[in-house]
């Protein structure tokens, strides 16, 4: 299958922010992972970041992801982006 990438904005909660989810989704479902831009407090953490992998294989990730407790939001491509 042929290998694609995704560029997302992961918000962590208070809950979420100091546990180890984004490196046991890259374990659990062997996808690369580039963090772009991010920005982590105490009690808030926001990453933006690009996941590579097989489409079906990233879907599952996000889904993982939200399961967390993670909110996932699609990057919209800026100027900052590009």
């Amino acid at each position: 299958m042929a290998k694609e990438s995704q560029r997302l904005w992961l918000t962590f909660g208070e809950d979420t922010v100091s546990k180890p989810i984004i490196s046991d989704m890259v374990r659990k479902f062997d996808v690369s992972f580039n963090i772009r831009n991010a920005s982590v407090k105490a009690n808030i953490g926001i990453i933006a970041v690009e996941i590579g992998g097989e489409r079906k294989v990233i879907r599952n990730a996000v889904l993982w992801l939200e399961e967390q407790g993670v909110l996932v939001e699609p990057v919209e491509i800026n100027i900052i982006e590009g």
